[in-house]
Formats: structure tokens, sequence, C-alpha cells
């Protein structure tokens, strides 16, 4: 089974440095790349499955498509209208756009993918292409 490794390998080392001068409250140092989407991509026999929390992304702002194995995802989070008067202290909530493309392992069968947007929670299902999927061999006896 193959599996995908989205983050480098610094990413863990990363996260600790931040939440280490978090606990000092001071801004992190070191930031994580400025709109990367974090994805969980599941393998089964005949399909990926791709999913992605994006909470305030507006639907009619993102955009996916493939190009051969490589799913390209755009999109945009919804800007936060604040008064002139106030003052951020910290922000968590992502906003801008964002562009992230991932790779997938085989042959897919790009007429059929389907993508569906609820609740926050961006899922794909994206089936592999016939070609690439196991084929029983026929043996025969001699």
């Amino acid at each position: 089974m193959l599996r995908f490794h989205l983050m480098n390998p610094f990413d863990s080392m990363q996260r600790e440095v931040e939440q280490l001068l978090r606990g000092f409250d001071l801004d992190p140092v070191v930031r994580r790349e400025q709109g990367r989407l974090d994805f969980i991509i599941r393998e089964q026999d005949q399909k990926y499955l791709v999913e992605a929390a994006l909470p305030g992304v507006d639907v009619e702002k993102l955009d996916i498509h493939v190009v051969d194995r490589q799913l390209v995802i755009k999109g945009e989070f919804a800007q936060v209208d604040l008064p002139e008067n106030v003052r951020v202290h910290r922000q968590e909530r992502r906003s801008g756009s964002f562009e992230q493309s991932l790779m997938l392992a085989s042959k897919l069968d790009t007429d059929h993918i389907a993508a569906q947007y609820q609740d926050g929670l961006l899922s794909i299902s994206i089936p592999k292409a016939k070609e690439a999927l196991p084929r029983r061999i026929e043996i025969k006896a001699g």
C-alpha cells in the first residue's frame, strides 16, 4: 500500500517550536506556509478519497481540477471584516486565497470524479482508471 506524505520532515519540529513560543505568549518565529492545507488521503481498491477541512470557503470560489495524476485545489477563505479601531492580538483563522497540488500514485478515471462540500469539509472521490485496477490473470492448465 502506498502512503502519501504531504508534510516536510521538519513540520513536527516546527510545531514543537511554535507550541513552546506560544507558552511564553510570543508570536512564532517560524510559521507554517501561508495557505497550506492539511489533507487526509485514503486509498481503496478502486478509488482515492481526499478530504480537507475548509471552513469559511465560498463554494463558488472553489476550483478543483486534475491533470494526469495531479489533483489541484484552489480557493479562497473569507476575509474577516473588522472595524478600523479594532486591534488584532492573535489570528489563527485562515484568510485569503490558497492553491495546493497533490500527486496520486496511479492513473485516474477523470471522467467520474465527484466532489462534495458540506459543513466546511471538502470530500473528493477519485476513481482509479481501469488499467490501474488489479486484474486477475487466468491460468491455463497444460
